[in-house]
């Protein structure tokens, strides 16, 4: 690894507007998915990022490849910062960061055959010809475990795991830096998802790629991931060691969130992102907008200062642990 991060994230923010139809309509009620997200991962990195759904990782994730514009903040890939530049710009670089979805059902077009679907990236950013993008597109399917008949055929025809192979392939033919893991392994079953995680750790090795791995499962994190980002409602509050934190978790949310993990897996209901829990105790004590901690309506060790005063993300140790809370477990009030 190099000094120079493969990725910087500067204080990101993402907001949405809602409306009857959804996200995205003009002069309607917005809400912000992300806010002041910093963080970095190091060439050859495997950063995880965990949170309950509807935190913002999967927002995060697709901001990061500029599917989803950021409102504030930089990206900064290989020291270049992408959100200064326009479409033209940032053509050169999307062949360099390219994202693996959670559902490959949905991903990856039906109609399609797996030669499409695998080139597609290659002909959209018009990279070869006809020919050396079905060779290379053959070469990937083999590197990811499959055969390169498999290019005639079309991805229904493949189990769940197969096709996240698919999925992964497509990402790799551009020859990226960069992969954004959106869950890569959700809903495949156990031993499926332990083949996947084999190939995505090898393939890191092999081709030295950098990942930001978002994911709900503990065991996925701790096998692919050196360090954890713990993101809750679009904002970082913890960042440590996988080990570190899995064994010692400081924020009271990242406590909770190993904690319940499992009803998480099972599809328990989250909070809106677009509307606050409800409090531990007096609804007065809620803190108002942009005002104390964002957690603190769910905290029962809230002091007064979480609900006066927000706290940055700042070094807390010499595990290189980053939090940002006024009262962590392991200290003493």
């Amino acid at each position: 690894m190099t000094d120079t991060p493969c990725l910087r994230l500067e204080k990101i923010g993402v907001r949405f507007t809602l409306g009857e139809g959804g996200l995205l309509h003009r002069g309607k009620e917005t809400f912000t998915a992300l806010e002041d997200v910093s963080l970095d991962i190091a060439r050859g990195e495997c950063l995880g990022l965990i949170g309950e759904s509807g935190s913002g990782k999967s927002t995060l994730g697709r901001a990061v490849v500029h599917l989803v514009t950021p409102t504030a903040g930089r990206i900064v890939f290989g020291g270049t910062d992408l959100t200064a530049l326009d479409a033209r710009g940032l053509r050169p670089y999307r062949p360099r960061m390219q994202m693996v979805f959670q559902d490959p059902g949905e991903s990856l077009n039906p109609r399609f055959t797996v030669e499409d679907i695998v080139t597609e990236p290659l002909r959209l950013l018009h990279i070869g010809t006809k020919r050396t993008q079905r060779a290379l597109a053959a070469r990937m399917l083999e590197r990811v475990g499959l055969p390169a008949a498999a290019l005639a055929h079309r991805p229904t025809q493949y189990s769940g795991g197969q096709r996240q192979r698919i999925a992964i392939a497509r990402a790799l033919v551009t020859e990226p830096e960069l992969l954004v893991l959106d869950e890569p392994t959700s809903g495949l079953d156990v031993s499926m998802q332990a083949r996947i995680l084999n190939l995505l750790r090898d393939l890191q090795t092999s081709l030295g790629l950098t990942y930001l791995f978002i994911t709900h499962d503990v065991g996925a994190v701790s096998y692919l991931a050196r360090r954890v980002a713990v993101l809750y409602r679009g904002r970082v509050v913890e960042i440590a060691p996988t080990r570190e934190l899995i064994r010692a978790p400081r924020h009271p949310y990242t406590v909770a969130l190993l904690d319940a993990l499992p009803r998480f897996i099972r599809g328990a209901t989250i909070p809106s992102p677009a509307a606050p829990p409800p409090p531990v105790g007096d609804r007065a004590s809620v803190p108002t907008e942009g005002r104390g901690c964002a957690y603190a309506p769910r905290c029962p060790q809230r002091q007064p200062p979480c609900l006066e005063t927000d706290v940055a993300l700042e070094p807390a140790g010499i595990d290189g642990r980053l939090l940002a809370c006024h009262h962590p477990f392991g200290t003493v009030s």
